[in-house]
């Protein structure tokens, strides 16, 4: 939304002995923003070996005035003037809601959390190094970015930009990524990811392994098995008592029931009950098939406790 707060990350790997240039400039950007409305500005030194970059947190009242501070021609000066003072560019990225939001209108964003098994930080730093060139090979490609944990306990978090999701897909399905997955299992400890990109948000999640959502046939699948019997149930039970309503009231009332049934008490059950069918990588054959003859067996004994309701 374009009136919530939006916040832009900054990172820079500043080159040697142009610290105090580049320190100077951070004091120009600092009150660039403050005076373009920025709400606040903040920095974070390198932190060698894991975190060789300056990171810095610029927070908007709104998209809109992020927006106008990007496409403005202060901003444009700023980045020019910093272009010398750092190795490969600036990198700006937006973090939080306003990602989501431009992810949904833009392409997709994948987030990554890593777990490394101690005493591999340098040698995931060096693949994360490479990887990140493979991928940038790719089409779709609109960037990344690699944050190493700020606590010895924490994960290193990798954000992943294409401009569709079929883009990104591929990348995910190629042999290329496939083989510098495996180079760096022996360093991994625990792998997470998510990305926005599926047609039922907040019902179900992705996959825990690979980061994809389901196929949407079998989503829709899974809503229509909780859906059905919640409308039959409010055509029998609670539309009488609607009726006196006018229409939109009525249905507008019947839908939030049904949408807040299917919500919360029947999705997540759903989802438990064929997670094994929405996710089916790495389990065994069998399910692939036993579970859509339970669906299809669930259908039926819902038609049939509710034939002779109407």
């Amino acid at each position: 939304m374009s009136g919530q707060p939006s916040t832009l990350l900054l990172s820079a790997r500043v080159r040697p002995g142009r610290e105090a240039a580049f320190a100077q400039w951070q004091v120009q950007w600092q009150s660039a923003l403050l005076a373009a409305d920025a709400r606040a500005v903040e920095f974070w030194p390198p932190a060698p070996p894991d975190q060789l970059e300056t990171v810095g947190l610029a927070r908007f009242p709104s998209m809109d005035t992020l927006r106008r501070w990007r496409r403005g021609e202060q901003n444009r000066v700023l980045i020019d003037t910093a272009a010398p003072l750092v190795e490969g560019g600036l990198v700006m990225q937006l973090v939080g809601q306003a990602a989501v939001d431009y992810s949904v209108a833009h392409g997709v964003t994948m987030v990554m959390v890593t777990e490394i098994k101690p005493g591999s930080e340098a040698a995931y730093k060096a693949w994360t190094d490479r990887i990140q060139k493979l991928q940038a090979t790719f089409p779709g490609y609109l960037g990344s970015f690699v944050q190493p944990p700020q606590h010895k306990e924490g994960g290193w978090t990798t954000v992943l930009r294409f401009d569709s999701a079929a883009h990104l897909d591929r990348w995910l399905a190629s042999p290329e990524r496939a083989a510098m997955v495996k180079e760096s299992e022996n360093l991994v400890a625990h792998f997470h990811a998510q990305r926005v990109d599926t047609s039922f948000p907040g019902w179900v999640p992705n996959d825990p392994k690979t980061g994809s959502p389901p196929n949407m046939w079998k989503t829709a699948c899974l809503v229509l098995l909780t859906l059905f019997p919640v409308v039959m149930l409010e055509l029998r039970f609670l539309n009488p008592h609607l009726k006196d309503l006018n229409p939109a009231v009525g249905t507008f009332i019947g839908n939030i029931i049904s949408v807040g049934l299917t919500t919360w008490p029947l999705m997540p059950l759903a989802i438990y009950v064929f997670r094994d069918w929405l996710f089916p990588e790495g389990k065994a054959p069998w399910l692939a098939w036993a579970l859509p003859v339970g669906l299809v067996l669930c259908y039926l004994a819902e038609i049939a406790l509710l034939w002779h309701l109407l």
